[in-house]
């Protein structure tokens, strides 16, 4: 199941009900919030009103989370990172909480995540190209 921008919802969940593997995009409220701030800040109001806007269709880490828990989904992949974690502490804060919701089965795709599926398995296999 791959979700699109989308807030958190039960239609999303029931959609992704038992899947091998969700791949859901997650965006860092936290994150675009302080975006926002330095933007107002320093006058770039366009962009201030955008980190708000965002806010209101996409899910957060978290959120997405809850949403491979609730679905029983094996394998949560979060991808279309916003704003996108270049790397270590960062992708930390990014995640941040979301352990306490998920402890394992989850993961921050990169450009190169590959998702594999063998057939008559029940694996599911990550690498990076």
């Amino acid at each position: 199941m791959v979700s699109g921008d989308a807030i958190k919802s039960g239609s999303l969940t029931a959609a992704a009900k038992g899947s091998d593997v969700l791949i859901h995009e997650a965006q860092s409220d936290e994150m675009v919030d302080t975006i926002g701030r330095i933007a107002t800040r320093v006058g770039r109001s366009r962009i201030a009103t955008i980190m708000k806007d965002i806010q209101s269709y996409h899910t957060t880490p978290v959120e997405a989370a809850e949403v491979a828990n609730e679905a029983q989904a094996k394998l949560l992949v979060m991808y279309h990172l916003n704003p996108p974690p270049p790397a270590g502490l960062v992708e930390r804060i990014f995640a941040r909480g979301v352990d306490e919701v998920r402890e394992k089965g989850w993961i921050l795709a990169d450009d190169g995540t590959l998702i594999t599926l063998p057939a008559d398995s029940e694996l599911v296999e990550v690498e990076q190209l």
